[in-house]
């Protein structure tokens, strides 16, 4: 919890404070755009839905004309078959028994009738090589014409012929024939090829109810979004419904305002992330500008308190003031070990240096672990015993030689000894153990000092980082001691370890693997 309130925190640095405004600039109005965009994708599906519901309807309107087109043609072919004087005098029993002759059959019109605008048509017929002309009186017209004035009924053109007025068929198709057989044809033909994957579903209804012809098969759960009641003489009052055979209107709208939604969310969630990232890198940044102007100032102070013993102790030794030669020889001892200190400090900052540069070779060859912890002992114990440290070691006997890089490995237990001392209080103690553990070698080194929070002890390991304690703080340092450790370790293919806790000390123990993977292969 104290990692997320620190990263969404302002940073105090001015430029960090440039970033976060930034930040807010950018994101805030995003936001806002997001919603407006949101609110206008809601009123375009809705427009959407309607522009949908428009076309589909107009496609029904399309099919009406199309079976009303139909009908008309096959009135015509019918018609056409038959007497003109038939069709003047258009009497249902005298139609039946004509289309009956011509093998068209009876009871397929309810009406069929010729009207002509002019008040006399003259009709010339061919019998037997000799012509005969036919006049209708007006009187005539005007009787066909009070029994039936066109209500109820289609009309399609009629053609004029040679020596004929050219007028209106008219005609109504019986139900039975044009609710099965019209439909049917029209729909299993004409609908078909306009149709070929079937993505329309179109179903034909009685007033009642009940289902004449259905394009597809359609599940009692689904509903026919679009319906058109048709005006045709021949199929009035049957009902036109249309459906998507795989999606409905609805769910196309609301399948696409779905994903325009989650794609704007998903557009602000990586604008929001950028951001994000963005203002963590800047600050990340000015933490470690920060950091490294602490590391100048710690190094410096490290720096100059081993030159200040070895100055001391050289001046004291340059003017004669060594009262007996056990003295000069303790003194010897203090420049050579502050040397090698000064020494361990300055190869600490270059191996860094080169491991940032990617420039840090390892030279492995069999090694004595045994000899390396002597040899540290050796270069810290003036310390140990100056600060009046209790000092326990424990080397086991059965230490096998490890592929190792001496110098390197004698540097990272030099670096957790070197911590070990420095943070260490009250309680002054200091152990190293040495044990093999499969194919595996383990050094630990033990102190009582302040410890380290679990929360942290990840983070020590991170360049410049040090640990947030008051204590820690007290005691300068580079930060890098531990960060080069690790990057020893597992350049030997092995790891660093910790068990510590806040007031009880720490364990840190370097698992170094007897052969190296590159050796087993």
């Amino acid at each position: 919890m104290a990692d997320v309130k620190k990263l969404v925190s302002a940073p105090d640095e001015p430029k960090g404070r440039l970033i976060s405004i930034f930040v807010g600039a950018v994101l805030l109005p995003s936001l806002a755009l997001s919603y407006v965009a949101m609110d206008f994708v809601h009123k375009l599906a809705s427009a959407q839905k309607a522009t949908k519901i428009k076309n589909a309807t107009g496609i029904l309107y399309y099919i009406e004309k199309e079976l009303a087109h139909t009908a008309q043609n096959r009135a015509l072919e019918a018609a056409q078959a038959l007497d003109p004087e038939v069709l003047l005098e258009g009497r249902p029993a005298v139609i039946d028994a004509a289309l009956r002759k011509q093998g068209i059959g009876a009871g397929v019109f309810t009406t069929l009738r010729l009207e002509t605008s002019s008040p006399r048509m003259i009709l010339r017929t061919l019998r037997m090589g000799n012509r005969r002309e036919i006049e209708v009186s007006p009187e005539v017209l005007a009787a066909i014409g009070s029994f039936a004035d066109g209500a109820g009924e289609d009309s399609v053109p009629w053609p004029a012929r040679e020596g004929q007025t050219g007028g209106v068929l008219r005609f109504r198709f019986s139900c039975e024939y044009a609710h099965h057989e019209l439909i049917r044809d029209y729909f299993e033909n004409e609908f078909k090829r306009q149709n070929p994957d079937q993505a329309l579903v179109v179903r034909v209804s009685e007033p009642s109810g009940e289902v004449l012809y259905e394009t597809a098969p359609t599940r009692s759960d689904v509903n026919f979004e679009v319906t058109r009641e048709m005006d045709s003489a021949s199929f009035r009052g049957l009902k036109l419904a249309m459906r998507n055979r795989d999606l409905s209107i609805d769910q196309q709208v609301k399948r696409w305002q779905h994903w325009t939604w989650i794609l704007i969310g998903f557009i602000d969630i990586m604008l929001g992330a950028g951001l994000l990232l963005v203002f963590s890198n800047v600050r990340r940044e000015l933490h470690l500008s920060q950091l490294k102007s602490d590391f100048v100032a710690n190094v410096s102070h490290e720096l100059k308190t081993p030159l200040a013993l070895i100055r001391l102790f050289a001046e004291t030794l340059e003017l004669g003031r060594v009262p007996s030669e056990d003295k000069a020889r303790q003194y010897y001892r203090v420049i050579n070990k502050e040397s090698q200190r000064l020494t361990q400090l300055i190869n600490n900052i270059l191996d860094f240096s080169r491991i940032e540069a990617g420039r840090k070779e390892y030279r492995f060859a069999p090694t004595d672990v045994g000899l390396i912890v002597n040899e540290v002992l050796e270069a810290y114990r003036f310390q140990i015993e100056q600060q009046g440290f209790t000092l326990e070691v424990a080397v086991a006997d059965d230490l096998p030689e490890v592929s190792a890089d001496k110098e390197a490995l004698g540097q990272a237990l030099l670096n957790l000894v070197n911590n070990a001392i420095k943070y260490s209080r009250d309680e002054k103690y200091l152990r190293l153990d040495v044990r093999r553990d499969g194919e595996r070698v383990l050094l630990s080194v033990t102190d009582r000092g302040i410890g380290v929070a679990k929360g942290e002890q990840k983070k020590i390991f991170e360049k410049f980082y040090r640990a947030e304690n008051s204590l820690v703080h007290e005691t300068k340092g580079s930060g890098l001691g531990l960060a080069l450790v690790q990057h020893i370790m597992q350049a030997h293919g092995g790891s660093v370890e910790i068990e510590s806790a806040p007031g009880k000390g720490s364990t840190f123990t370097l698992v170094v693997p007897i052969r190296r993977r590159t050796e087993t292969a």
